[in-house]
């Protein structure tokens, strides 16, 4: 069982849901200075790994992020979610392949705003969930097949564009040409619900690694 927790800065673009500058739910930002621990973000995970028979295997985890929000002196964030990743693999696998795999999260948001006189908005706790599950092929070696869905709810207070309801289908086609590269091709299917529209992208994408790596756990 791996256990960990990170304590990071609670300041800037990549934690949103934390101290910022920009505006979240119509809210403009009071405080975003981190003056001591107490302004840090909290990040603790816990994961388990165990083989289910000689040919599947499966990975369950928790975690969770809290830390202060810029909406108010006094307003807390927590993000918390489970997670599970399963895998088969047959015996009589090559180089890997063939094999099956499915991984999964659900994700909740608890969010104290502040309340925002100028915006006529109260002192409130906004709640939002998501989640996503994909599953993959690998059907022929060097050659992944994989369909995901994405789903986020919508928060009915919410006027920015975090607000509204949206689901996505996303089919995608790998290609390994070796162990350290991989070029995909993806195709996205994005309804957002609260906006009512629809939206349609295509992704190609080419990825390599150089040095070494840790290895794979299964």
């Amino acid at each position: 069982m791996d256990k960990s927790v990170a304590i990071q800065n609670s300041q800037g673009e990549t934690v949103r849901s934390f101290r910022n500058e920009e505006a979240l739910f119509g809210r403009e930002a009071v405080e975003t200075r981190v003056r001591n621990m107490e302004d840090m973000l909290y990040v603790p995970r816990i994961a388990t790994s165990f083989e289910l028979t000689e040919e599947q295997t499966i990975l369950l985890g928790a975690s969770a992020a809290f830390g202060p929000n810029s909406t108010g002196t006094d307003e807390n964030t927590l993000i918390y979610g489970l997670d599970m990743f399963w895998k088969w693999k047959s015996k009589y696998a090559a180089g890997g392949f063939p094999f099956i795999t499915w991984q999964t999260e659900v994700m909740g948001r608890r969010f104290e705003a502040g309340e925002d006189v100028s915006a006529s908005l109260p002192d409130e706790v906004l709640n939002n969930w998501g989640s996503y599950s994909q599953v993959c092929w690998g059907f022929k070696k060097r050659w992944v097949a994989g369909l995901r869905g994405d789903y986020v709810d919508g928060e009915k207070y919410a006027i920015d564009a975090l607000g509204y309801e949206r689901w996505r289908l996303s089919p995608n086609l790998t290609f390994y040409p070796s162990e350290f590269s991989k070029i995909r091709l993806q195709y996205n299917y994005d309804d957002i619900l609260g906006n009512d529209s629809t939206e349609h992208s295509v992704f190609v994408q080419f990825e390599f690694l150089l040095g070494s790596h840790g290895a794979h756990k299964f």
